[in-house]
């Protein structure tokens, strides 16, 4: 039972509501600015026209006939508001005991029980570096599908690789000029990076390279006996290289089919749309109108150019057919960067297909882009843009040296540690940099990085909040060093900043189902940092272990073991590592 509840309850007795309609009342609660206004507030607004009453005076009237007991332990009236103060002890142990029985399932929800939510991230282009740029797709992704699968969803992770188009001719030209077979078994992604930037640099000067490289694409379209075995080596060469920085990231997919997968079907689709009259050419080419649909001036979806060569939109209708087809999806998200108009294009052509041909659902409509904004002032130690994996690179060496001068600064806090261990720790909080900042702030706002700001170990960062849960995980070693366990909750009365620790725990299923509704991953980070700062508040101003008071003790280490707990799933979901020693 959720703390308001009983409030709810309470407060449909008063106004003689249906129990029924203890829900809406419990969604009207609200939190005062500050704890000496009380823990919960009603606001009487709404109720001044039905009650023919000012809301001051409804407040009034209401406030003096809730009961008190149980979880209430007094409300009173603040102008338009029903203020509500809880029963602090029998709350806190409501709330830990929640924490405790939950475990690490403790913020999950069965909301999407019985239902498939289909999550395309990442998606880099095969024969291209993975940079640092995909580091936001790729980690706001994985984090809306662990998010979704909290919440009961099942849910299919999507890698929609770039492996079709001109850029492959560029490829196979370079390789058959220059390639060496050596070279490639040497350096893989990063010999085929190098052939395609010296075949591109080498057609601004000489055009008939380019044309070289189209007819070589074209061959390999038609399925030519020597072009396709070339595709499919760097093509498994590059997706190797690509699932080495997901391993490290602790990232899987259940499918890396590509545009040359939906290549396959695309012809057909093209000939659905001409057949429903859905698409009409214009200027040579092959579109389908949107803005009717749109409501404003927007490009029509071109599916053919006007010489023929069809286009990735006409690809991704045909992806978009056979993904619901085959999951028959009831939510399906593309975590593509600054691409509205277009993908609001790509819907309305779909929907207008399916009114068309009488698809019984409008899955369409199902589909969103989940945008977001641009990372700036990433450079690396030689000042250049870089593949993610230098970038991880760069975060655990830069992390360790981090560690090692805290370890020297402050050796009781940060002990030395062997070396597996150091690396270990390092890997985990240069990570925790990294993804962190990326959601630190709301996804669609552009963020500015710095090393030296994402790697703190105090303020809004990953190492700080990892920092947070090895100093909770160090109270519990001390306490079994002093014979000293948790207990159920506070023995004593419960002060002001246990109180506050205990109302934020309890707001985690809160926060994760704003971060799915919002599909916004910030949610969690904002709700981490609160948390946060709420057991520091906590932890700052009482002594949790007394060996001479052990059950005060025993109630205060089972709040930090519920906080714990709470922050170590928050971390999860973000992709970060709790550790347990920093």
């Amino acid at each position: 039972m959720s703390l308001t509840t009983p409030i709810a309850q309470a407060l449909c007795a008063a106004l003689e509501l249906g129990p029924g309609q203890a829900g809406e009342i419990e969604r009207l609660l609200s939190t005062p600015p500050n704890l000496a206004l009380g823990d919960f507030a009603f606001p009487c607004f709404q109720l001044a026209r039905q009650l023919r009453s000012a809301p001051p005076k409804i407040a009034a009237e209401l406030a003096a006939k809730i009961p008190t007991g149980g979880l209430i332990s007094r409300a009173t009236a603040a102008g338009p508001y029903v203020n509500f103060f809880l029963n602090r002890t029998a709350a806190t142990r409501q709330v830990i005991g929640a924490v405790r029985t939950a475990a690490d399932r403790y913020g999950a929800s069965d909301d999407g029980a019985g239902r498939t939510m289909v999550v395309e991230f990442s998606s880099p282009n095969i024969a291209k570096p993975f940079h640092f740029g995909h580091l936001r797709s790729t980690n706001i992704g994985a984090n809306l599908a662990r998010l979704f699968e909290f919440a009961g969803w099942q849910v299919v992770r999507r890698n929609y690789l770039g492996d079709w188009g001109t850029q492959f001719g560029f490829v196979i030209y370079a390789w058959r000029r220059w390639g060496d077979e050596a070279a490639l078994a040497a350096r893989a992604i990063d010999y085929l990076v190098e052939l395609y930037v010296r075949a591109y640099r080498e057609s601004e000067q000489d055009p008939s390279i380019r044309d070289q490289a189209r007819e070589l694409f074209r061959r390999l379209e038609q399925g030519d006996a020597e072009i396709v075995p070339l595709w499919q080596k760097f093509r498994e060469l590059s997706l190797a290289g690509f699932v080495r920085t997901y391993t490290r990231l602790a990232i899987g997919f259940d499918n890396f089919d590509g545009e040359a997968a939906a290549s396959r079907n695309m012809d057909a689709v093209i000939r659905r749309f001409v057949t429903a009259g859905v698409a009409v050419e214009s200027e040579g080419a092959l579109v389908v109108p949107v803005a009717d649909v749109i409501g404003r001036d927007i490009a029509p979806l071109m599916l053919r150019k006007s010489d023929g060569a069809s286009t990735y939109a006409a690809r991704d209708c045909a992806e978009a057919i056979e993904r619901y087809s085959r999951y028959r999806f009831d939510g399906n998200i593309y975590v593509v960067s600054r691409q509205e108009d277009y993908f609001a294009q790509l819907f309305v052509a779909l929907s207008k297909l399916g009114k068309a041909e009488g698809w019984p659902v409008d899955w369409p409509a199902l589909c969103q882009n989940v945008s977001f904004g641009f990372v700036r002032g990433m450079s690396t130690r030689k000042g250049e843009a870089v593949w993610l994996e230098d970038v991880l690179d760069e975060a655990r060496d830069r992390a360790r040296r981090v560690r090692e001068e805290k370890s020297a600064a402050n050796p009781r806090s940060f002990p030395v540690l062997p070396t597996a261990e150091l690396d270990a720790i390092g890997e985990g909080v240069g990570q925790a940099a990294l993804l962190y900042f990326d959601v630190s702030s709301r996804r669609l706002s552009d963020v500015s990085f710095d090393w030296d700001t994402v790697l703190q170990f105090e303020g809004n960062t990953g190492p700080y909040l990892q920092y947070a849960h090895a100093r909770m995980c160090g109270i519990f070693r001390r306490a079994g060093e002093q014979g000293l366990a948790a207990g159920d909750a506070p023995a004593a009365a419960v002060a002001d900043e246990e109180w506050a620790l205990v109302l934020c725990i309890r707001e985690f299923p809160s926060a994760v189902q704003r971060a799915c509704v919002g599909r916004e991953p910030h949610e969690i980070s904002r709700y981490l940092g609160s948390l946060a700062s709420a057991f520091n508040g906590f932890y700052n101003n009482h002594m949790v272990l007394d060996p001479a008071d052990p059950g005060t003790s025993a109630g205060r280490l089972a709040l930090v073991g519920a906080s714990r707990t709470v922050l170590a799933n928050g971390l999860r979901l973000l992709g970060i590592r709790p550790l347990e020693v920093m």
